[in-house]
């Protein structure tokens, strides 16, 4: 058994299955304490990956806390024990997160999917979702201008018979970004992205390069990590 727990008790059979089970048991309940009511309280939305992976080592230290408050036997330190059940605690947290980003990842793989269909079966329309992959506005592909981020929300700038309009739509551009065809649409600026079919030039001032954008005034600047992207048009 990994780490000798089947070694912790004298037990075997049906009695040793359910002491397993009851540390798998203690694991999940410290994983549901972590995620519902410890991000709850400190107000945590969401993790950057650094966060996240701080975030897995404290569940990992509070369910050895737990485990070895329960299960301490004499004969053993218990700074020592708290380190085996360490190794422990994290051949638990491992399954459920493994699970979990491979859930993640088939959603995310499929909501792209989803958006490319709506493009592929809509001719010159293309489908702009929010955060829960609803679309809320379908635009000609030329019609479509720029996207521009704005808090929790982004501004879809497209033109409706000439007139340059705006939709407020909830999501985000990176989603946008990953969701639709990005080999029209360009991120170029970490507060915009543009629909490079209605770039109407792109001009170097003062070392900095600007879009201009057909139909629009604004002036759309490319950010320094973002030129390769834009390497064949300002070459």
């Amino acid at each position: 058994m990994p780490f000798n727990i089947n070694l912790w008790e004298e037990d075997e059979g049906i009695a040793q299955f359910l002491r397993l089970s009851k540390f798998a048991a203690i694991g999940i309940l410290v994983l549901a304490f972590s995620q519902f009511a410890l991000r709850k309280l400190f107000k945590i939305r969401s993790f950057r990956l650094i966060e996240f992976i701080g975030w897995v080592f404290l569940e990992m230290a509070l369910i050895a806390l737990v485990l070895s408050m329960l299960y301490q036997y004499d004969g053993i330190s218990f700074f020592l024990f708290f380190l085996e059940c360490i190794s422990y605690a994290a051949l638990v947290v491992l399954i459920p997160y493994s699970v979990a980003l491979l859930i993640i990842y088939v959603f995310q793989l499929r909501k792209k999917n989803n958006v490319n269909n709506t493009l592929n079966h809509s001719d010159f329309l293309i489908g702009i979702p929010d955060g829960n992959n609803v679309v809320k506005l379908s635009v000609p592909i030329n019609n479509l201008l720029y996207f521009e981020s704005a808090d929790n929300y982004v501004v879809v700038q497209y033109l409706d018979e000439g007139k340059t309009k705006k939709k407020l739509i909830r999501n985000t551009l990176k989603n946008l970004e990953n969701s639709l065809d990005n080999s029209v649409i360009k991120r170029c600026h970490r507060s915009f992205v543009v629909n490079l079919k209605s770039i109407k030039l792109i001009e170097k001032v003062s070392g900095k390069f600007f879009i201009h954008i057909k139909n629009s005034e604004t002036l759309i600047p490319i950010s320094t990590n973002y030129i390769p992207q834009f390497k064949d048009y300002i070459s």
